[in-house]
């Protein structure tokens, strides 16, 4: 199956005074584009959809336009929040939604959900972990010691049960970083930062048992330990300090026979 990695679309942002719903209506465009070019399965958006906890109505209309051109295209979603956007209003819906293939996951409830497909003799399970708060997770797992967000991530995942022989997916909206001294993260803006907009930082390790991870919350593209941990980035440049990104869509092969191939 191949799906595309999507994250922090931040709907409905402007700078200074200018609105950039039309420039993001034409970006949202070309991944249509791309999926129909690519013959994509499924498409991963990884929180922030929103850029306000109030969006706008031509931000809701745009979301709503773009999840209905990939139904029409019989496109899986699984979509989570992050920490712009509001879980309830983002949640609304969700059931009906899930009736198009359009999975939402936005309020944590204790419960890592997943999705499951089989293609072939390969089970896919995707999970999705909307953005959590430490003292969220503390409340469902009072006897494991929760004291800050690498914390809370993994007593999640430790209470989850995660079957190796599947194919595993996790889509997720935190602040990911990997140790200081790692040579792999040369050159990643989340090296050596504690936190980003007051999130505080979790380990990579923490997902080894999954075979791709899905990330927002950092807009520069990037692996975060190994290939299969990554940030797609926004879609679009938000600040003066994403002059200089490039801005990509990661497109992700999954099959049984090989590891995840990413492009």
């Amino acid at each position: 199956m191949k799906f595309l990695h999507l994250g922090d679309l931040h709907l409905g942002k402007t700078l200074s005074d200018f609105d950039l719903i039309e420039d993001q209506r034409y970006i949202l465009d070309q991944i249509l584009r791309i999926a129909d070019k690519e013959s994509i399965d499924g498409v991963f958006i990884a929180g922030d959809v929103y850029d306000k906890s109030i969006p706008s109505e031509a931000a809701t209309r745009l979301l709503d336009y773009f999840l209905i051109e990939l139904a029409k295209k019989e496109i899986k979603v699984f979509m989570v929040s992050g920490n712009h956007d509001s879980d309830d209003r983002l949640n609304y819906g969700s059931a009906l939604f899930a009736s198009n293939q359009i999975f939402i996951s936005a309020v944590f409830d204790g419960t890592l959900h997943k999705q499951s497909f089989a293609d072939g003799d390969t089970e896919i399970a995707i999970y999705m972990l909307p953005f959590v708060k430490a003292s969220q997770v503390r409340h469902y797992f009072p006897d494991e010691d929760i004291r800050n967000y690498d914390d809370a991530v993994r007593a999640i995942i430790k209470n989850t049960v995660i079957n190796r022989k599947h194919k595993n997916i996790l889509v997720a909206h935190q602040f990911v970083a990997g140790r200081e001294e790692d040579p792999a993260l040369a050159g990643s803006e989340s090296v050596g930062t504690q936190s980003v907009g007051l999130v505080e930082k979790i380990g990579y390790d923490c997902f080894d048992d999954f075979d791709y991870v899905a990330l927002g919350h950092i807009h520069s593209p990037q692996k975060v330990g190994r290939d299969e941990i990554r940030y797609s980035g926004s879609p679009l440049k938000y600040s003066l300090s994403e002059a200089n990104n490039e801005k990509t869509v990661p497109l992700i092969n999954v099959s049984a026979e090989e590891s995840v191939q990413i492009e």
